[in-house]
């Protein structure tokens, strides 16, 4: 008997080994992979889009919005975010929690998240899709677009001043002074809920079972640290880059406030 009770907790620590034993490169390698950072590392080195028809965006010069999103992606380097992503999935995330956010994004529901989550798949499933509790749910659990709005906003909020600061708008002064007051307030709040809406219509696309079997997912032990990590990692590189944005714009924005007067 006493045997048997030696070799069952000799298994149990064995199995428990297991559950927090890192997890390989091939491993982290295969979530990045399969979890669709590519899509979303090209929607945070394009953060503005150019379909603005009305609103407080609208107000904003097309080529502002062309120049920033030159500037952000010279300033958003994939391949460090990928090297920190790693770091940071291999300290954070076992081999058996690695192994459990694999599984998702390799089954049939996983690539279509992937793929709804890159703007490959748009459109409403139905009326159940139409739950905004759920969606709010996924937005806030899966962390997706926060980088996107964070880097968005300081862009151009930091385009909006050096055009101020320069006299760029000088022989403009009603619309200077409307830029740089409520209306930007209003520019930068409509900015980060068209990010919040693009999300949610994103995730519309799913069927609400789909959407289910997905905050599942994003609530699980290992959903929490992936999507943790993950967000935590890509805010970190947008707030870096929107910090080093100002130096780079500033003589962008003269010249195409040059070339337009």
């Amino acid at each position: 008997m006493k045997s048997l009770r030696l070799a069952v907790l000799a298994l149990a620590v064995s199995l428990s080994a297991c559950k927090s034993m890192p997890g390989s490169e091939s491993d982290i390698n295969a979530v990045l992979a399969a979890s669709g950072l590519e899509s979303q590392l090209a929607w945070l080195r394009q953060p503005l889009q150019e379909d603005r028809t009305s609103g407080p965006l609208a107000l904003i010069p097309d080529d502002w919005i062309r120049v920033v999103n030159a500037t952000v992606a010279e300033t958003v380097k994939p391949g460090d975010i990928r090297g920190a992503l790693y770091d940071e999935m291999k300290k954070s995330l076992s081999g058996s929690e690695l192994a459990q956010v694999r599984r998702f994004y390799e089954s049939d529901v996983g690539r279509k998240v992937v793929a709804v989550e890159g703007g490959r798949l748009q459109g409403r499933t139905g009326s159940a899709a139409l739950n905004d509790a759920t969606l709010d749910a996924l937005a806030s659990a899966t962390g997706l677009g926060k980088a996107v709005s964070l880097l968005a906003e300081n862009a151009l909020g930091d385009a909006v001043d050096i055009a101020l600061k320069t006299g760029c708008l000088g022989e403009q002064p009603g619309y200077a002074k409307l830029l740089g007051g409520v209306m930007k307030k209003a520019q930068l709040l409509a900015l980060r809920n068209a990010v919040n809406d693009s999300i949610r219509e994103r995730y519309a696309s799913l069927s609400s079972q789909e959407q289910s079997m997905y905050l599942d997912f994003a609530r699980s032990g290992a959903g929490q640290k992936f999507f943790s990590t993950r967000t935590t990692v890509l805010n970190d590189f947008a707030q870096k880059a929107g910090n080093m944005l100002g130096a780079q714009l500033t003589p962008r924005i003269n010249e195409v406030c040059k070339s337009s007067a």
